[in-house]
């Protein structure tokens, strides 16, 4: 199961633009986001159903659990059945504060290259849809804790994140993150993830989907509210 952090750079345009590559790949993020929460909504429902066998009662929030987990697994399979055979269900993003807070900036200085009809009252929106893709929580960190990692200090946040996340890749665009707009290893106090370009995950990594066949409006599929 790959884990990944995915930078604005690509993540913009994947939430922005209704056609194109990025958008496709996002695609395949929300089915591996519904994919998680589906098997941890299991488990969470199997731990609570054994608490109140053990303790002869009821225990708040199994039907909760398992409204949500209908709900999921309900959208999951609607976006299952549409992907083209051997596409990968099993990659999940992570996510931070961080992630989201300068997603939400990019989207009040740029959103509207991407998407001009984006309006102040749909980023909100946008920023949960987010972070409903990005179903790892990276464990949480402040401002202060981020070392200077990059030569960009924006940036350091997002490289962060994958560092502390555990994430096996970063996606990114950013010269700062991929120097040689490639790939770049990077470490910091024993931890490492390897960052890469759009295209090169596509190229190594994900070279077996057929992107032709996804259509990046399937996207809607996977949120509670319309997109």
């Amino acid at each position: 199961m790959p884990n990944v952090v995915i930078d604005t750079s690509v993540s913009l345009p994947a939430t922005l633009s209704p056609t194109g590559v990025r958008r496709r790949f996002w695609v395949v993020l929300a089915l591996g986001a519904l994919s998680y929460e589906v098997e941890h909504g299991r488990l969470e429902l199997d731990a609570l159903t054994t608490q109140a066998e053990q303790e002869g009662g009821g225990v708040g929030g199994i039907e909760e659990a398992l409204a949500r987990l209908e709900r999921a697994n309900d959208r999951r399979a609607a976006l299952a059945e549409r992907l083209p055979y051997g596409t990968p269900d099993d990659w999940v993003a992570i996510g931070s504060r961080a992630l989201f807070d300068e997603y939400e900036r990019k989207l009040r200085e740029i959103g509207t290259k991407l998407d001009p009809a984006l309006r102040e009252a749909d980023i909100p929106r946008r920023r949960r849809q987010l972070e409903a893709v990005c179903v790892i929580a990276a464990p949480p960190f402040e401002d202060a804790d981020v070392p200077a990692l990059t030569a960009d200090p924006k940036d350091d946040p997002i490289l962060y994140t994958a560092l502390v996340g555990d994430a096996d890749l970063l996606v990114s665009q950013d010269k700062h993150l991929v120097p040689n707009k490639q790939q770049e290893l990077w470490e910091h106090d024993g931890q490492t993830v390897l960052a890469l370009t759009f295209e090169m995950l596509l190229a190594e990594r994900l070279d077996a989907v057929d992107w032709d066949q996804i259509d990046g409006s399937w996207l809607a599929l996977a949120y509670d509210e319309p997109d």
